[in-house]
């Protein structure tokens, strides 16, 4: 937990800081908030009591080193010898944990979050180091009700595609300690403040 938070506040502090050895990146792109769900949460007094990512078996996955193999999932942070499944279910629930940390601590509404991954797509290391690429993030989005399991919105679904470093910028913010996981997470983290309202409550981030 403590990384995530030192590499969202570090991709924060690129934007500011002329010193840095890595170019500037909006680690926050493309990302659409269905309407009314902040202000949703707000009135009702949410209290998010679970928090249920689900990566189904059924999407396939690629260890090609290839600059855009053809599969569901494409990641290598994480040991090949591992479930890929488990390993994008456990990034997710990490980065969705830490940002929505102040609604689980009270709250007159108790929800659970819910969020299927159709789609994870990290660079390969062959693109990693040359062009570059997208980290396609995708997942259908659903709040339900903690007692009666009725949906209180979604399932919508959402799309987190952002620029992914290549080249000589992604060896820049390796040397910085900041990796794809890193840089993922922190879009994760972005997109989840923002759906819930959490931006104006910034110094609940603040350690």
């Amino acid at each position: 937990m403590k990384r995530i938070l030192l590499a969202f506040l570090g991709l924060a502090a690129m934007g500011v800081s002329a010193c840095s050895t890595v170019p500037h990146v909006d680690v926050t792109q493309n990302i659409t908030v269905p309407t009314g769900l902040a202000a949703q949460a707000e009135a009702a007094d949410w209290q998010v009591e679970a928090i249920n990512i689900a990566v189904p078996e059924s999407l396939t996955v690629s260890e090609a080193n290839t600059i855009k193999p053809r599969s569901d999932i494409v990641w290598r942070e994480d040991p090949v010898s591992g479930d890929r499944h488990q390993q994008v279910q456990a990034l997710i629930h990490e980065a969705m944990e830490f940002a929505l940390r102040p609604l689980t601590e009270e709250g007159a509404t108790p929800v659970i979050v819910e969020m299927e991954v159709t789609r994870f797509h990290a660079l390969t290391e062959r693109a990693r180091y040359t062009i570059g690429g997208e980290h396609e993030i995708e997942f259908m989005f659903t709040v339900r009700d903690a007692e009666t399991g009725a949906a209180l919105t979604g399932p919508i679904p959402v799309d987190l595609t952002f620029r992914a470093l290549g080249g000589s910028r992604a060896i820049a913010a390796e040397r910085d300690g900041i990796y794809q996981r890193d840089r993922i997470q922190s879009q994760i983290i972005g997109w989840a403040r923002q759906e819930f309202g959490l931006d104006a409550q910034g110094t609940e981030y603040v350690f």
